[in-house]
Order: C-alpha cells, then sequence, then structure tokens
C-alpha cells in the first residue's frame, strides 16, 4: 500500500491514520479563528499538516462550520471543522493554494511527528 507518510509511521498509528494523506506535526502556536459573523477567536494550534491543524479554543465551533485560520505559515487560510471533542477541533484547509501547502511541508520538515497530546 502506497501512503506519502508510510515510511513515518509505526504499527501504533493504524486505522484513522492511514487514511490521512499528509504527516502531522507537533505545532504549538497561537492562531486566530475568524468566523463569518466577523468574530475572532483565540486558539492554540498543537499539531498541523499541509491539510490542515488541529486547535483548542473555547470557541463553540460546530462540525462543517467554514472559518478563517491566521496566520498559518504567514497567511489566512479557509477551513472546515471536521473533528470536534469538547474544546479541541481538527480543522481541514480549504482552498489552500500549492505555494502555502509547499511553505507548510517545509516547515513541517523542521518539526517533530506528532504522536499524541501525551507527547506534547
Amino acid at each position: 500500500m502506497s501512503n506519502e507518510n508510510s515510511g513515518s509511521r509505526d504499527s501504533s498509528e493504524q486505522g484513522v491514520e492511514e487514511r490521512r494523506k499528509y504527516s502531522r506535526h507537533q505545532f504549538i502556536e497561537r492562531v486566530y479563528i475568524s468566523r463569518k459573523d466577523g468574530t475572532r477567536e483565540p486558539a492554540t494550534s498543537f499539531e498541523i499538516s499541509a491539510g490542515g491543524m488541529s486547535v483548542a479554543t473555547t470557541a463553540k465551533l460546530k462540525i462543517g462550520e467554514e472559518v478563517a485560520l491566521s496566520p498559518v505559515s504567514g497567511e489566512r487560510v479557509m477551513a472546515t471543522v471536521r473533528r470536534s471533542q469538547g474544546t479541541m477541533f481538527g480543522l481541514e484547509f480549504l482552498g489552500a493554494s500549492d505555494e502555502l501547502r509547499a511553505k507548510i511541508l517545509e516547515h513541517c520538515e523542521k518539526l517533530p511527528l506528532f504522536r499524541s497530546m501525551a507527547n506534547i
């Protein structure tokens, strides 16, 4: 089974992880979530990939909600809320340019792989 990231995975990352297109990397930074109603909420990212990021925030986000995240590699990017668990959310980037994805991938090369919240 060919996967871009298969060489960077261990056997404990099976199941859901196998479906991921990009490897996730530990990335702890302050980001801001802008909503369609104009409100701007602070969040803390804890992992990033070229396809999205996970954040912790007290904002009440809904699955399927579209938001803007900034800064992501110095830019603002649209994202959809895909997962929610308490105050932690998984966000998938929408319409990210090839240039932005390349910047994120380059940045990820310098970051440790994300294994679990226990390792942060």
